[in-house]
């Protein structure tokens, strides 16, 4: 969401804004990482929303690329430490971060990984997966920058609509660049469906 050192490229809440306002951004993704975004269109909501990411009532889903075989399911349960100016590492005294971590495809080449936040903290799911050895494919910070951006794509997003009290699921389709990442490591074809591999894991 934020503008990088390329002062023209542009930041989606601003071209959000271009079409509705007011809007409100009610979360993040890292640079690179693709899928779904979550906005605001009324402040009287916003409360609402924000009881419900502090309860723990929405549920943030992604799948990913890492490198190396991960054959097992993992849960992580590991704080997070800022260690530079835009980096965080696990350490102790930081702030707890859960995540879990359900391989779909596991090959020496990389695996497809099903990952849900329990937590929701700043790189989480980047420090997770290079601290147990399977940084994301193409992450430039915590692995190598051997993709086009790190593999990482918000896949779902699920809360109950603050209006009507009904069950809200909102979902992105995976990108092609994720598609030709996982084809091109040999972890899923490219005529597989990333999403439906996902709601089987």
């Amino acid at each position: 969401m934020q503008r990088g050192y390329d002062a023209e490229e542009p930041v989606l809440l601003e071209v959000a804004m271009q079409h509705t306002q007011p809007l409100f951004l009610m979360q993040r993704l890292d640079r690179g990482t693709s899928g779904v975004m979550f906005f605001s269109k009324l402040a009287s909501i916003n409360a609402n929303l924000t009881r419900q990411f502090e309860g723990k009532r929405i549920r943030k889903r992604y799948v990913a690329i890492c490198e190396g075989e991960l054959g097992e399911k993992q849960t992580i349960d590991a704080p997070l430490i800022r260690i530079g100016p835009i980096s965080f590492g696990v350490g102790d005294g930081g702030k707890r971060a859960l995540t879990i971590v359900t391989p779909l495809r596991a090959t020496p080449a990389g695996s497809l990984v099903a990952v849900d936040l329990l937590t929701g903290r700043t790189h989480q799911i980047r420090v997770h997966l290079a601290a147990i050895g399977h940084p994301l494919a193409g992450d430039w910070l915590y692995g190598q920058r051997n993709e086009v951006r790190p593999m990482l794509h918000a896949r779902e997003l699920s809360m109950t609509h603050p209006l009507t009290n009904e069950p809200l699921r909102v979902a992105a389709p995976v990108p092609d660049d994720f598609r030709e990442t996982a084809a091109g490591r040999g972890i899923a074809s490219r005529s597989e469906d990333i999403m439906t591999l996902c709601e089987s894991g």
